[in-house]
């Protein structure tokens, strides 16, 4: 008798120590950081801000992304107020599946395209709709958001660019947008291809020597820096002190491409490269 009520003493101490260690932990001051997850080949990056908000942007391929979460989350953290899919392909909307299971997310943005023909992103549609109280907010126009003090300008999709690409190219929809934390600056491209690249210098940039709009002292760099992206005339308007370049070690894609490692150096942009880093924390 006297050993069980030992062992019902004890487990109701360590509650109750565990009640009390949540209660500290969650009054703490919020700060603002920015992770870029390691999750392989795919992308996948947390936003922290000052009020508590957090903003999953992509969440790679698969449940890989649920381990990153718990590197930077407390465990008894659950919620997540904005999911973001950039665009229907697995290795940045796979794990958002996951995601959506372990997680209470109040919102969840997407491109608006659809890859009806793929039994995976079915799967995704269905969870997506059926997530208890979860807004769905498709990113169609140029629009901006204030979250906490911080600004967040959404570039991409938008109707008026002139995309040379066929409406089947799912990299060049990307949803595009910059964050702004008082003097810091982020540039999230998604899986951003040269076309898209020359819609948003044309439309911002045009033949000025600077550009405002697109200009950021962290690049997250497009499509895992594929070969097909970052042009030197797009880095050089953007002018990024450091470029994250989210891939998996030793990828069958070659990311990421030695050409745009020599085009990010000749801008002056120190590479961060989360298939030799791990996870890469801006704060």
């Amino acid at each position: 008798m006297k050993k069980f009520l030992f062992i019902i003493a004890t487990c109701l101490l360590v509650l109750l120590a565990i009640f009390v260690y949540i209660k500290i932990d969650s009054s703490r001051p919020h700060h603002f950081e920015v992770t870029f997850l390691n999750v392989g080949q795919g992308d996948s990056a947390l936003i922290q801000f000052e009020n508590g908000q957090k903003m999953l942007v992509d969440c790679g391929a698969n449940k890989i992304v649920l381990s990153a979460l718990g590197r930077h989350l407390p465990f008894y953290d659950r919620t997540i107020d904005y999911v973001l899919a950039t665009h229907p392909d697995l290795d940045h909307y796979g794990g958002c599946v996951d995601v959506l299971q372990r997680y209470n997310v109040k919102n969840i943005i997407v491109n608006g395209k659809e890859k009806v023909y793929d039994p995976y992103w079915q799967e995704w549609n269905a969870l997506m709709h059926s997530e208890p109280g979860a807004n769905i907010i498709t990113m169609a126009s140029p629009t901006v958001w204030i979250i906490a003090s911080d600004t967040l300008q959404f570039l991409s999709p938008d109707p008026s660019l002139p995309l040379n690409v066929a409406a089947a190219d799912s990299n060049n929809y990307s949803i595009v947008f910059k964050l702004t934390h008082g003097n810091e600056t982020f540039l999230f491209t998604g899986d951003m291809e040269v076309p898209l690249e020359n819609a948003l210098m044309g439309k911002y940039c045009g033949t000025k020597t600077s550009c405002p709009a697109i200009r950021a002292n962290v690049l997250k760099v497009g499509h895992h820096g594929s070969d097909g992206g970052s042009s030197e005339s797009f880095l050089r308007f953007v002018n990024p002190a450091t470029a994250v370049i989210s891939a998996g070690v030793r990828n069958r894609y070659g990311h990421p491409a030695l050409r745009v490692i020599r085009h990010l150096e000749r801008v002056g942009a120190t590479v961060l490269r989360t298939d030799k880093l791990g996870d890469i924390v801006v704060k």
